[in-house]
């Protein structure tokens, strides 16, 4: 099994319109929107006139909202979750084998100068 904890696929499919997510900002003034985008001014006011944006500014400054913020949030708790999951999972098969080739090891405990000397630390 492969973990994957991360993927492009993960990129919220609906975004709340322009003036939302600048509410959300608390209405930083064009300047630092243009900054931040890196884009000019003046497109930061004909995208304020218009009452939107490309996607991708949108998309930008999305991650920087509450709902941004509670996503990356939520996914990194699902990420950690998951990976704990995982190792015990792991953990628990490495136990069940080491038991198994204990097993095996000792059918054949007969003393022989050609036995192998193997040493387990957790066995």
């Amino acid at each position: 099994m492969k973990l994957q904890l991360f993927s492009i696929d993960q990129a919220p499919r609906a975004l709340p319109i322009w003036q939302t997510i600048l509410d959300d900002l608390s209405n930083p003034p064009p300047a630092r929107v243009a900054r931040v985008l890196g884009v000019g001014v003046r497109t930061v006011y004909r995208w304020n006139r218009t009452g939107s944006a490309p996607r991708s500014a949108c998309l930008a400054l999305f991650w920087l909202t509450r709902w941004g913020r509670s996503e990356v949030h939520a996914q990194a708790v699902n990420d950690a979750l998951m990976a704990v999951s995982y190792l015990r999972s792991l953990q628990d098969e490495l136990d069940r084998t080491r038991r198994e080739l204990s097993q095996v090891l000792s059918l054949n405990a007969s003393g022989s100068a050609n036995q192998p000397l193997l040493r387990w630390p957790h066995a």
